[in-house]
């Protein structure tokens, strides 16, 4: 736990000093208080404080007791008369510490004269913060962004159309992403990596319990019996579950979506909602072989206080900070007879506003170049968008256990496939009830139902 602390507070310091280099906290600006420091970019108050006596001892920042702390009115930022090409991303973003730099390498060796600065904004208001730093002068070349970040489109105006920046290589990207990033007949946005939600699994474990390992052939009942027995109990307390998930929208549809699928025009079907809750509330409740966390990092898969879990490329890339003592495997969604799951996707996206267009189009051709693409999976196991590089790279077997080999691809759904942000919203509250056992799957798939 001490190291991943340790590189918390780093990546905050280089995140808030490259806000102060590139002029978005001006000299005679205070930085945010430290207590929306701690809620924006999800550290704790001691992170924050050691990131915050770095940029001091840089002399990059002074404290100011009552006032908070400031960049001092007489710092001097000396201009570059190198090109400098400016990406913004969200913080966190698992991908922008892991999948990125490699891209960014293939760059920089093709334009050894062009400056590559990546500036991270919190993801809580990523948007707000967009638009500020616009409104004090900071252009990005390139924006990175999720499909998440998408939802609302009054976002996507200030953006151009990155279609030409692709030419001939739209053919080699899965058609299910560039459809998610298509608006009023333009691509507003290049995918870069996506993901499936997928299945891990902790193989000690199974072994430890002799318990056989998952294999492309084995069904929900395999799924429960080893849940099951990979769930221990001492003086009548349990000390390790079967399965951990994540009660929010970005995981449990993936049975919903398995158990009958998804309505035409968004939503999901009544049946297949009442199925994947009956199958939660039982394996959470009744069984007691499966339990739930609030956070990503309090996963007990994490620490082995669970075999299985649901989760992404993007969480499992995080992972490899924390020195887990084993290696995650992947396993096929086993929750019903439809061969369906939920993407999420990252995407680079140029502003109307960019100082430099070419550069940036530039960058996302050579992103979206098969070479580095490929060098982005052997350095950080991030899926390519190409379907090509991902077949040379991965094994079918792998593939089918993502859910992504053709054709099962054109089976899955972006979350906002399904939902809006307000029906997202209204789902949250409709379930509080149902996370902590005190309502029915029925009525909760009943309500789940008629929010579309």
């Amino acid at each position: 736990m001490r190291r991943e602390n340790e590189f918390l507070y780093m990546r905050l310091y280089h995140t808030l000093k490259e806000q102060i280099m590139t002029g978005l906290v001006k000299p005679g600006d205070y930085l945010l208080p430290e207590n929306e420091l701690c809620e924006f970019y999800k550290m704790s108050r001691n992170s924050v404080r050691k990131a915050l006596e770095q940029l001091q001892n840089d002399g990059l920042v002074i404290k100011r007791p009552g006032l908070g702390t400031m960049v001092p009115a007489d710092l001097v930022i000396s201009p570059s008369d190198r090109n400098v090409l400016r990406i913004l991303t969200p913080y966190p973003a698992h991908f922008v510490d892991n999948g990125l730099p490699a891209i960014i390498d293939a760059f920089s060796k093709r334009y050894p004269h062009v400056d590559v600065k990546v500036l991270s904004l919190p993801a809580l208001n990523f948007w707000k913060s967009f638009q500020s730093s616009s409104e004090m002068g900071l252009s990005p070349d390139i924006v990175m962004v999720s499909d998440l970040q998408l939802a609302d489109s009054d976002v996507l105006a200030p953006f151009s159309d990155v279609t030409t920046a692709l030419e001939d290589r739209l053919h080699t990207i899965y058609p299910k992403l560039l459809n998610r990033f298509r608006h009023e007949g333009q691509l507003i946005a290049a995918p870069l990596t996506f993901t499936p939600v997928f299945l891990a699994y902790n193989p000690q474990l199974f072994a430890n319990d002799n318990i056989s390992r998952p294999t492309e052939a084995w069904t929900l009942d395999d799924f429960l019996n080893a849940a099951e027995g990979l769930t221990h109990v001492s003086n009548g307390m349990p000390v390790r579950y079967g399965f951990s998930v994540y009660p929010y929208i970005s995981r449990w549809p993936v049975l919903a979506l398995q158990n009958g699928g998804a309505k035409e025009g968004g939503g999901l079907k009544e049946n297949s909602l009442r199925t994947a809750l009956t199958l939660l509330q039982d394996m959470l409740y009744r069984r007691r072989i499966a339990t739930m966390y609030p956070e990503s990092d309090a996963n007990p898969f994490l620490y082995e206080k669970a075999a299985m879990t649901l989760t992404t490329t993007f969480e499992m890339s995080g992972w490899k900070d924390r020195s887990l003592s084993f290696t995650p495997e992947v396993a096929p969604l086993p929750f019903g007879p439809l061969k369906a799951t939920l993407l999420q996707a990252n995407a680079l996206m140029i502003p109307a506003e960019a100082s430099s267009p070419e550069l940036a189009r530039e960058f996302i051709r050579v992103a979206l170049d098969p070479g580095v693409q490929q060098a982005m999976y052997e350095r950080s196991s991030f899926l390519s968008v190409i379907r090509e590089v991902n077949q040379a790279a991965c094994t079918e077997s792998y593939l089918r256990a993502l859910n992504i080999e053709d054709p099962l691809m054109n089976n899955n759904f972006f979350i906002h496939d399904l939902f809006n942000e307000a029906e997202i919203a209204e789902l949250k509250s409709e379930f509080a009830l149902f996370w902590l056992g005190l309502e029915s799957a029925e009525a909760a798939a009943t309500a789940c139902a008629q929010i579309r």
